[in-house]
C-alpha cells in the first residue's frame, strides 16, 4: 500500500509539472488574432504543358496580380 501512495504522488508531481508551462503559453484569443492578420490564400487550378493533371497553386492576392501582370 505504501508504494501505491509513493507511485500516486509521483504521477501528481508529474502531472502538475507538465501543466505549467501550459498556463504559460499565449490565450487562444491573440493565437486567433495572429491568424488573421496572415493574408488569405487563393488557389488556383493551373494546367501543366505536357500533362492531362492540373496543377493547384496557392498565392495570396497580391501574387496573383503580380504573376498575372507578368504573364501578359
Amino acid at each position: 500500500m505504501r508504494n501505491y501512495c509513493v507511485i500516486t504522488a509521483i504521477c501528481a508531481a508529474a502531472l502538475w509539472a507538465a501543466a505549467a508551462p501550459a498556463a504559460a503559453e499565449e490565450p487562444v484569443s491573440n493565437s486567433v488574432a495572429k491568424k488573421e492578420q496572415a493574408p488569405k490564400k487563393i488557389c488556383r487550378w493551373l494546367p501543366v504543358t505536357g500533362s492531362n493533371m492540373n496543377q493547384k497553386v496557392c498565392l495570396t492576392e497580391e501574387d496573383w496580380k503580380r504573376a498575372e501582370a507578368q504573364s501578359w
